[in-house]
């Protein structure tokens, strides 16, 4: 049956997409970047040749691989969301050390973030990149870290429709139950605005870059995805006291 992108159908697409429980910001990407699908194929009927062919386009555009793939992503998203798991086609190929670069950021630089948000009085900024770093906790999740999460050793959230616990380690607990002091917070949410909101994922980036700016770190190197997987191995932690 030939397939077609229409705005019913990425409607529903983002219906889909929330009822997976995709955060905010995904779901934002995930529908801006099919748009540029839409724009390829200029009312034509989507296929694998098709995907391809408009891989290809991106390529010739001067994107970068990364972006290329956030790209493809949505376009596979779709096409699985619509049922047409035939049409998705592969991502494309990043060299290791492009691979390395994007992942991950040195210890040093870790500690170097760490200890300049702290002399900025950015605690929170601190807390929630240790948190980051040291948990199994996404960006998305800190909804879920509360004052009585803190008191369990433990977390619960909902991933693919299931409720999954992470377990706090002891060490993030400590600085975690002293930030909780110095912010007075008593229960809720850990990470929050002052107006009781969850914290924005667009404000935190701009902190960290600010304060890789501070550090002498290139804050284009440095995200919350790189910043989850930096290399911890005998990397002390930091005392918020």
């Amino acid at each position: 049956m030939p397939v077609y992108i229409t705005p019913e159908k990425i409607s529903y697409f983002i219906y889909m997409l929330n009822q997976k429980n995709k955060n905010a910001n995904t779901i934002a990407a995930y529908s801006n970047n099919i748009k540029k699908l839409v724009l390829f194929l200029d009312g034509s009927e989507l296929s694998k040749e098709q995907m391809y062919a408009y891989r290809e386009w991106l390529n010739k555009s001067g994107l970068k691989k990364r972006t290329i793939n956030a790209y493809i992503s949505a376009a596979n998203c779709f096409c699985e969301i619509m049922g047409c798991h035939e049409i998705k086609i592969e991502l494309e190929h990043l060299p290791y050390e492009e691979f390395q670069n994007t992942m991950q950021i040195p210890v040093s630089n870790y500690r170097k973030i760490i200890y300049m948000a702290l002399q900025n009085n950015n605690e929170r900024l601190a807390m929630i990149i240790q948190v980051l770093c040291h948990t199994d906790l996404r960006f998305c999740e800190l909804q879920y870290l509360t004052a009585e999460s803190i008191e369990k050793g433990y977390t619960e959230v909902i991933r693919k429709h299931e409720k999954v616990k992470l377990f706090i380690p002891d060490v993030v607990l400590r600085d975690l139950k002293e930030y909780m002091k110095h912010q007075k917070i008593l229960s809720g949410m850990i990470f929050c605005t002052r107006n009781g909101s969850m914290v924005n994922r667009s404000n935190f980036r701009k902190e960290l870059k600010r304060i890789c700016i501070l550090a002498g770190i290139d804050e284009t190197k440095v995200s919350i995805q790189n910043v989850k997987n930096v290399v911890l191995d005998s990397c002390p932690y930091y005392k918020l006291s």
